[in-house]
C-alpha cells in the first residue's frame, strides 16, 4: 500500500465541505448573515491553501488474545486491550494503522487570528478539523479501492480516544510507528498530539463485505454527550444550512 499520496493531489480532492464547517462551529438553523456568509468563505479558501496534507500507514497481521479481548500484532509491541476493537477487528486477518495530519501552518493561521480576529480563528479551527476528517475519507476510500480488487474489505476506522481504547495509545503508536519521522507529528505529556489537526485511525481488513457499516454518529459511545453529533441515523446535520 502506497504512502503519502502526492500533497498538490490530496489538496485537489479536498473540498471543505461548508456543511460540516458550519457543524463544528455548532450551527443549528441560526440565521447567518453575509458578513458571517463571506467569512467562512473566505477561512475555507485559505485553509486550502495552508493545509499541507500528508499520511502514513502500516499493515498488521492480527494476533488475538481472546481471555482478556486484547489486539496484538505480528512484528510489532502495540498491544490494545479494547472491548471495542477486539469487537471491530473480529473476523479481520490485519490491519491499518494509520496516520493523518494537516501540518503546521494551518495551526500558526489559527493561532495568529486568535490574538486578533477571535471568530475567524473559530472558524479557520472548524475548517481545519473539516479537513483532516475529508482526509482521512479520501486516504481511505484510496484503501478500499485497492483492497476491492484483492477481495478484500475495509471496517469503519476506529480512533483512541472514543469508546474504550485509551488515548494514550496514541503515544505508543506514534512511537511505534516513528510518526515524528514520517509525519512530522508528535505527542505532549497531555496525549495533545502535535499539529493538533491530526488523526491516528484503526481500520481493519476482511475478506468480508463490511462497507454497509457507516461511520454514524450514533455507533459511538460517546454519541449522547458530544455536541458536534450529526442529527439522525442517516447522518444527517442538525439544521443544515442551505444558501
Amino acid at each position: 500500500m502506497v504512502n503519502n499520496i502526492i500533497n498538490s493531489y490530496i489538496n485537489s480532492l479536498i473540498n471543505i465541505n461548508k456543511e460540516e464547517v458550519l457543524r463544528y462551529l455548532e450551527y443549528k438553523g441560526q440565521y447567518i448573515d453575509r458578513n458571517l456568509n463571506d467569512l467562512i468563505d473566505e477561512c475555507i479558501k485559505m485553509t486550502k491553501e495552508k493545509i499541507n496534507p500528508r499520511y502514513y500507514l502500516r499493515v498488521y497481521p492480527i494476533l488475538r488474545n481472546n481471555d482478556n479481548k486484547s489486539i496484538f500484532f505480528e512484528d510489532c509491541r502495540l498491544n490494545f486491550k479494547s472491548n471495542d476493537l477486539y469487537t471491530l477487528l473480529h473476523g479481520c486477518e490485519a490491519c491499518i494503522i494509520l496516520g493523518t495530519t494537516l501540518g503546521i501552518n494551518i495551526e500558526k493561521e489559527i493561532r495568529k487570528y486568535s490574538y486578533i480576529d477571535l471568530t475567524k480563528s473559530i472558524v479557520l479551527d472548524a475548517c481545519a478539523t473539516t479537513s483532516i476528517e475529508e482526509l482521512c475519507d479520501i486516504v481511505e476510500k484510496e484503501l478500499s479501492e485497492e483492497l476491492n480488487k484483492e477481495g478484500k474489505y475495509l471496517t469503519m476506522r476506529y480512533s483512541p480516544g472514543y469508546g474504550d481504547l485509551s488515548i494514550e495509545s496514541n503515544k505508543d503508536i506514534i512511537d511505534t510507528l516513528n510518526f515524528n519521522k514520517n509525519l512530522g507529528l508528535t505527542i505532549t505529556s497531555n496525549n495533545i498530539m502535535i499539529p493538533r489537526k491530526s488523526v491516528i485511525a484503526i481500520i481493519g481488513i476482511t475478506s468480508e463485505d463490511k462497507t454497509n457499516k457507516k461511520h454514524k454518529c450514533i455507533m459511538c459511545s460517546n454519541y449522547t454527550n458530544c455536541k458536534y453529533r450529526k442529527g439522525d441515523e442517516e447522518n444527517e446535520c442538525k439544521g443544515v444550512y442551505k444558501e
